[in-house]
């Protein structure tokens, strides 16, 4: 079975592949999923609202529009089975009034009862997107271009639906998360590339740690990343001819843990500061990216992909800055030490030995 969807992945990225043409900057996209947890609540995963203040998107606008920066809103209007349609809309409304890019997110469960997109047939998936598109224009008068599944579970099925239904763009590809189906159906790439008919813009990945053949793979999260591997990946990303990198982030991000998380806040702040000042790069929206795909003045990467590689230094560093965040990061912040003490010990009985003649 895996080798038919390798031959597909093949198959399909040879057909897709659409040559870019020659800009002279990278664009760096900063892209938002809008949503509740699953048993979630707006007020503090979208609006982040904590003792009078808001964390969420408004923080998150505030903070793109200090720069003269927009981001990509992906809002999933689904939520409305679940809360009702004012949290949502109102949202949808606020990211639109600001002039930020606003786009479809597709997490169905509430309105369809199923946890994954990619659960359903091409007719129910086309059903589903066009319910969403239908919400958020309703709310807003904004028709989407642009689709990102939730937890990226899309499927070759879901571009056929986006076609079918003028969404141009779809940013569900995700080739750090191997068990969604459509990282199983098209060869991973950081290149952004064409499926059947439908401009493919994968959320950027990066190499943190490899020994031998394997390699441990991550996502640009705002997040997941620290500020120095997220400074090093889009330098790479810009010296070795990507012409985009896409930052993924949630509503949430800086109040995940049911606190305001202000270094997570800052870190954001500082990428943000950095793509202000670093050159040959350019912050662009989804609807921004995409007409300059169509106008051919896309950055000329060549063929080969590109994956980042920030390597076991950063990683140990990232582990030490969240190692309140996560058993991963508590265990290899200790690892160094863990492993060290044995030698110590073992130098420390050798020579205890010698000393005593026993050679």
């Amino acid at each position: 079975m895996r080798s038919g969807w390798l031959t597909m992945a093949l198959l399909v990225t040879a057909v897709g592949l659409t040559p870019v043409g020659a800009g002279a900057v990278t664009q760096v996209l900063i892209t938002v999923d809008v949503e509740s947890y699953a048993n979630g609540n707006p007020e503090r995963q979208v609006w982040g609202r904590f003792a009078g203040e808001e964390y969420g998107i408004t923080r998150i606008m505030d903070l793109l529009e200090a720069r003269d920066f927009k981001g990509t809103f992906f809002v999933t209007p689904y939520e409305a089975a679940k809360h009702g349609e004012g949290a949502m809309a109102a949202a949808a409304r606020a990211i639109h009034s600001r002039g930020h890019d606003l786009q479809l997110h597709t997490h169905p469960g509430p309105m369809y009862g199923i946890s994954n997109l990619s659960q359903a047939d091409l007719t129910r998936q086309t059903e589903i997107l066009s319910q969403g598109m239908e919400m958020l224009e309703r709310w807003t008068g904004k028709r989407a271009i642009a689709h990102r599944a939730g937890a990226y579970a899309a499927d070759l099925n879901t571009l056929e639906a986006c076609r079918r239904l003028g969404l141009v763009v779809d940013a569900s590809l995700s080739p750090a998360a191997p068990n969604t189906k459509l990282a199983q159906q098209v060869a991973p790439t950081n290149f952004p590339l064409e499926l059947n008919g439908v401009l493919e813009l994968p959320v950027t990945y990066y190499v943190q740690a490899a020994v031998g053949g394997w390699r441990s793979l991550r996502i640009v999260d705002i997040e997941a990343s620290t500020l120095k591997e997220l400074r090093s990946i889009v330098r790479q990303a810009r010296d070795q001819g990507l012409p985009m990198v896409n930052v993924m982030m949630h509503s949430f991000s800086f109040v995940r843990y049911g606190r305001v998380s202000h270094d997570v806040e800052q870190r954001f702040e500082d990428l943000m500061d950095f793509l202000a000042h670093e050159p040959g790069l350019e912050v662009v929206t989804v609807t921004d990216f995409y007409r300059t795909w169509q106008s051919g003045n896309v950055k000329n990467g060549g063929s080969a992909n590109v994956v980042p590689y920030t390597g076991w230094w950063l990683t140990y560093l990232r582990a030490v800055e969240d190692i309140d965040k996560g058993n991963k990061n508590l265990f290899v912040a200790l690892l160094p030490a863990t492993l060290l003490l044995p030698m110590i010990a073992g130098v420390w009985w050798r020579r205890r030995r010698l000393r005593l003649g026993y050679g």
